[in-house]
């Protein structure tokens, strides 16, 4: 599932920064290049994090690319649990953990099948 905002809502000013979330919507993808992500490694993330209650949802490009057709190259996620968390349930699972210059932003970058990086979500206020 993807959530979504309008396009309308981006370019809102004011009172559509503040109507946001009344206009996120889901949607199912079940295309082909969606199900190509599904490898063995990124199955046994999920169900780890899920294990622990953690949402774990799939950000970035990725999203444009299933959006349009097109299989991402890479795949980001963001979820709900804190990089110590994360550090936490890789190093449990035995999961290789790569390049710790992300965490000061909130981002652990794990290797299973292939590079993902995972980032806690935030809000940003401008």
């Amino acid at each position: 599932m993807l959530r979504c905002l309008h396009p309308w809502w981006l370019s809102g000013g004011g009172a559509g920064l503040r109507l946001l979330q009344r206009h996120l919507f889901t949607m199912k993808v079940q295309s082909p290049e969606f199900q190509s992500l599904f490898t063995e490694g990124l199955r046994s993330l999920t169900e780890l994090f899920a294990k622990e209650n953690h949402e774990l949802r799939i950000a970035g490009g990725a999203v444009r690319d299933l959006l349009t057709g097109v299989k991402p190259q890479d795949v980001d996620f963001a979820t709900t649990a804190t990089p110590e968390q994360m550090k936490g349930l890789f190093q449990a699972a035995g999961v290789r953990m790569i390049n710790n210059k992300g965490e000061k932003h909130g981002t652990v970058t794990a290797r299973a099948s292939m590079v993902l990086y995972m980032t806690t979500l935030m809000v940003m206020k401008i």
